[in-house]
């Protein structure tokens, strides 16, 4: 599988400060094929994991899980603000919005009837998910806003985590599987 970066990838080198050259070095690949894929040639997915652990730069890494797997990722448009004052008013804007259709859409009753939904019932839960949804997406926006501040990555707030979350018995420890950051 290949992919188009051009954009996202200008605009990691941007925030990180990095640049084609120093890419190139730190990837193994030549500075002709980091400058090509900076302006829009089909990279593989491989080469843009690799990228994306060199920059390590939140918004670069969602936008390659989200162009490659389909993962979510933090809202990037204009109304977001940048400040974490402003976001976390958002933030509690949307996990409202959250609750009240999960009460006035009666979900958890639907979730509750193991008959087959009426039409109806999926249209409420339709609009109900669209709103956790939402409320999931400007979480991880408040998160990796955050792990930003602290000059460090969301991946990283992760990893550090995990041994909770493993205590917690929320993920197994056989489900860590990803290397520890360089």
């Amino acid at each position: 599988m290949k992919i188009k970066i051009g954009t996202n990838l200008a605009s990691a080198l941007t925030r990180t400060n990095g640049t084609q050259r120093w890419l190139s070095v730190r990837t193994g690949k030549s500075k002709s094929s980091v400058n090509n894929y900076v302006n829009n040639a089909p990279v593989s997915a491989n080469d843009a994991v690799s990228m994306a652990h060199v920059l390590e730069d939140d918004q670069f890494s969602q936008e390659m899980g989200h162009m490659l797997l389909g993962l979510i990722k933090s809202f990037t448009g204009t109304k977001i603000p940048k400040n974490m004052s402003s976001l976390l008013d958002y933030d509690d804007f949307e996990e409202d919005e959250e609750k009240r259709y999960l009460k006035v859409k009666h979900v958890r009753m639907i979730l509750a009837n193991p008959e087959e939904l009426s039409e109806r019932e999926r249209e409420d839960l339709i609009s109900y998910l669209f709103e956790k949804l939402d409320s999931t997406m400007m979480d991880l926006t408040v998160l990796t806003a955050g792990a930003d501040r602290l000059g460090t990555t969301l991946a990283a707030l992760l990893h550090e985590r995990m041994p909770t979350y493993v205590k917690m018995h929320y993920i197994r420890r056989e489900d860590i599987t990803w290397p520890q950051k360089r």
